[in-house]
């Protein structure tokens, strides 16, 4: 940690310091029959919901919590647990932790939208109050309720400009335990250098934001530690207490990673019995020589090593999957 510790200042454990990048919500609809996001059409998602949907992996949303009611996210949670003490307890009063965990697994249902891994499951930890930020404390608990629980990929749509000691052991932890961290790259572009923590660290995955043209939101964090970009720009997803609303930020491409990344384990486990993919440095690896490169040739500071592409990620093995599948409806 002594490369942060210049950048390091004086906290109280209970002082909220990490928060949710800025959001806006664009609209909000009721759920009525089911759509599916441009982002997850963009780069083809929907082609292997038939070989895999997520099914055995379990996802953790480290955020405000959830609206656990609502219909898209019905079957969806396998645990959840408040970490800050608010008087909605688990519940969603924000919004931004309801519309994470849809983009990973809202349930094909035919209403509301289909989540990127639709047969995920969710481990909920309100790390962040009903206005948005949270402690060192609160992230912590929630980074080793996650691990205990049982979650293959921690999810963190949260950042702060500081790095906390704390919060880096967990992170560090979790990984060493096999569990794979994503987190925001933060919302304070265009300039350079501008990324949250704990997107920031070495270890983690940090994800920025693209919108419909392919192009670098002009709100993405940008610098050296940006990973992958993913799908981030007006998308539509699960909202308190039951309806649908479209929100922008690395907020929203972050748990789509997460998503993507629970498809591939999944399909690990399905066809060949076990994962190849265990080490956080492993799926690291893996994103960078898949993805899609976008601007400058390489990598670069605006969009990583470019656009998550599941086409290359999975690498399914189709007529063999197609054996498989048939075995399995004899």
């Amino acid at each position: 940690m002594k490369k942060y510790e210049n950048r390091l200042r004086e906290i109280k454990a209970d002082e909220p310091i990490f928060s949710i990048p800025p959001f806006k919500v664009e609209r909000v609809y009721a759920a009525h029959s089911q759509t599916i996001d441009w982002g997850v059409e963009l780069v083809g998602v929907p082609n292997f919901w038939r070989y895999t949907k997520g099914k055995g992996i379990k996802v953790a949303v480290l955020d405000t919590g959830v609206a656990y009611k609502h219909p898209d996210l019905e079957g969806a949670i396998f645990e959840m647990k408040d970490f800050t003490n608010s008087p909605s307890g688990v519940g969603d009063i924000n919004g931004h932790g309801t519309h994470c965990a849809g983009i990973i697994a809202a349930r094909d249902n035919s209403i509301g939208v289909i989540g990127v891994a639709p047969e995920s499951d969710l481990i909920i930890g309100k790390v962040l109050n009903d206005n948005g930020y949270g402690s060192e404390e609160t992230i912590v608990n929630g980074i080793e309720w996650a691990v205990e629980t049982g979650a293959n990929i921690i999810s963190m749509s949260l950042g702060s400009p500081y790095p906390s000691v704390k919060i880096y052991d967990a992170i560090k932890a979790a990984i060493k335990a096999e569990v794979f961290v994503i987190c925001a790259a933060g919302n304070s572009g265009p300039n350079l250098d501008t990324m949250d923590y704990p997107g920031a660290f070495d270890e983690t995955i940090a994800v920025g934001s693209i919108d419909r043209r392919k192009k670098i939101s002009y709100f993405s964090s940008r610098g050296k530690k940006v990973d992958i970009v993913a799908p981030g720009d007006e998308i539509l997803s699960t909202y308190p207490p039951r309806e649908l609303a479209k929100l922008s930020g690395t907020s929203m491409a972050t748990p789509f990673v997460a998503g993507v990344s629970a498809l591939m384990l999944s399909k690990h486990r399905q066809f060949e019995g076990q994962t190849q993919i265990k080490k956080q440095s492993d799926l690291e690896a893996h994103l960078r020589k898949t993805a899609i490169d976008l601007g400058p040739l390489g990598f670069d500071q605006s969009y990583g090593y470019g656009l998550i592409d599941p086409n290359k990620l999975l690498e399914l093995n189709y007529s063999k999957c197609l054996e498989l599948l048939a075995a399995q409806v004899k």
